[in-house]
């Protein structure tokens, strides 16, 4: 008899832990943009092989978050027109799922073959949608795809046209998922803390039907004491304006953090570069409020990993780790919140 009853148990627990999960709640909502793609001249070879990748993977399982943002780049995929090299990102995608760690892909960016920059979408945007499907018929585990990184920004999308050609884009590259991997899941590209007025020109071009979780990067001054409650008003007003539209999307956040250095002179675009202490409160303080919103399902740390020399300036010092694997304070306080499923307050700390 006691063992029919263990027997119960256990499949009482397990029927209530598949509901929640397919219900669409996360019992880990945490995860981290990391590079693990990066293994060119521009990017210093911060991967420049599998024993790194392997390294950074294990330190992610044991910090404790369920998914990591990496990028698809047709720059790099499909270097030479119908030809797309998808080894090392078969190598990372593999390794993430043995570890039970799920990837949210962002694709962008232009290849040369195509005309123009990097940061320029190509004349035939349908060409970009049928890269998308591919990436997402050859991964059908993946089940969430960014289109593009900081459309809204100068940065990562030339020339800026009030969204049009973004918003056109969406309008190709939503049903070519879909109908690649029914099951998949499409974001907006991750748009910034100023971007509000250009989602509106978007969804007034009627975007809303094309992506199913709107994407945000709510940077704000750690040094500023109003910095969580700014954070929590560019949210709000996003999140408004996707109602004023008629629409209820969940939100994510893909990418919030600063720098963590010592004994530096460094600066951001917020200013100067926080200590890697400071950077540790402003972490437990920027998750103490989001994991409150019900609106927010999950929230990615920007960045994983220190990018030395790549941004030129304390960007390069977001990481919760150093270029050589060595961990920060804020690494430890990510793991302490992950492992408790929340943040503790910052009062006293």
């Amino acid at each position: 008899m006691g063992k029919i009853i263990v027997i119960f148990i256990v499949f009482v627990i397990s029927f209530a832990t598949q509901l929640f999960a397919d219900s669409g709640g996360h019992r880990n909502p945490f995860g981290v943009l990391t590079f693990l793609p990066w293994n060119e001249g521009y990017n210093n070879y911060m991967y420049d092989s599998k024993e790194k990748v392997a390294h950074a993977i294990q330190l992610l399982k044991e910090l404790g978050v369920s998914i990591i943002r990496i990028d698809f780049s047709w720059t790099q995929i499909e270097k030479v027109q119908g030809k797309d090299e998808l080894s090392r990102l078969d190598y990372i995608v593999q390794e993430c799922d043995k570890n039970n760690i799920e990837v949210l892909g962002v694709l962008g960016y232009s290849p040369a073959w195509a005309g123009g920059r990097w940061n320029q979408p190509v004349c035939d945007l349908k060409l970009f949608a049928d890269f998308s499907a591919r990436m997402a018929a050859h991964y059908p585990q993946i089940k969430y795809w960014e289109i593009w990184n900081e459309p809204d920004s100068l940065t990562y999308w030339q020339p800026q046209d009030n969204m049009v050609t973004y918003t056109a884009l969406l309008k190709l590259v939503y049903p070519a998922i879909k109908a690649a991997n029914p099951g998949a899941v499409v974001l907006v590209g991750g748009l910034t803390t100023d971007g509000l007025y250009k989602l509106k020109s978007m969804l007034k071009n009627g975007a809303g039907q094309y992506f199913d979780i709107l994407n945000l990067h709510p940077f704000v001054d750690p040094s500023n004491p109003q910095c969580v409650k700014t954070m929590g008003t560019i949210i709000n007003n996003f999140a408004a304006a996707v109602r004023q539209y008629g629409f209820d999307k969940k939100i994510w956040i893909t990418e919030i953090g600063c720098p963590g250095i010592d004994n530096s002179s460094k600066t951001w675009w917020n200013g100067p570069a926080q200590s890697e202490e400071e950077q540790a409160k402003f972490l437990k303080q920027a998750y103490n409020y989001l994991l409150n919103d019900p609106k927010v399902e999950r929230i990615f740390w920007a960045f994983f990993q220190d990018t030395p020399d790549h941004f030129y300036n304390a960007v390069d010092d977001f990481g919760l780790i150093r270029r050589d694997f060595s961990k920060k304070r804020s690494f430890m306080v990510y793991k302490d919140i992950i492992n408790n499923g929340r943040s503790k307050d910052v009062q006293g700390q």
